[in-house]
């Protein structure tokens, strides 16, 4: 089978935390900062298999194409889908993803991009689409003047002091376990799949209830 010929069985990926999500590629795509870099979890382990890495330069570039009558029709069976659960969004997407919203009012699109214009682009537009910015204690000083919704990710339990503008922290993790967990402080704001007092990202839902 040539790459002209690939077609993934499904266009969503799936994993037991976020339900479901459109999976990107890192190169090419994600504008990571150190920490971001130095903990990505998309680098290795299965998402980072030979199949999946092909399987999300797929994805992208079909979001740049004409035709996404079949991913419009598999999320609108879902009640919610995560935008880049690996990877990050590139502008030639946004036009399709605000398509995808809109032809699914049901499902709840969501997601994190270190984009700032990537975020500008999305939110405020559709009830049915959120992207946090994410942040962490090595990105940039112009980050900070976004006035939008931010979360934190990854924490590191040197992090002390997160600002109170942060909607969502993620610990550092690592095969679902937090690293050097009995340092990492806790807060109110942590991500309950990661902490595990719920279950997933539907049972909690703060990433897109703001």
């Amino acid at each position: 089978m040539t790459s002209m010929d690939y077609h993934p069985t499904t266009i969503l990926s799936s994993n037991t935390k976020t339900g479901c999500s459109l999976n990107l590629p890192i190169k090419g795509h994600c504008r990571p900062t150190r920490n971001c870099s130095h903990t990505c979890y998309a680098r290795s382990g299965h998402t980072a298999l030979p199949s999946n890495l092909k399987k999300q330069n797929w994805v992208s570039n079909y979001l740049k194409g004409r035709n996404i009558s079949a991913l419009i029709k598999e999320c609108q069976a879902r009640t919610a889908v995560r935008i880049s659960g690996t990877g990050d969004l590139q502008t030639e997407h946004v036009p399709n993803i605000l398509r995808l919203a809109l032809q699914c009012p049901a499902t709840q699109f969501w997601g994190m991009t270190r984009k700032l214009e990537i975020a500008k682009a999305l939110n405020n537009h559709l009830p049915n689409l959120k992207v946090m910015v994410s942040v962490d204690s090595s990105s940039p000083e112009a980050v900070w003047k976004y006035q939008g919704t931010l979360c934190w990710g990854p924490r590191f339990a040197s992090d002390k002091i997160i600002p109170k503008r942060i909607k969502v922290i993620f610990p550092y993790h690592c095969t679902g376990r937090i690293v050097q967990a009995k340092f990492m402080p806790n807060d109110k704001r942590d991500c309950p799949g990661i902490r595990h007092t719920k279950d997933g990202c539907l049972s909690c839902r703060r990433c897109w209830n703001w």
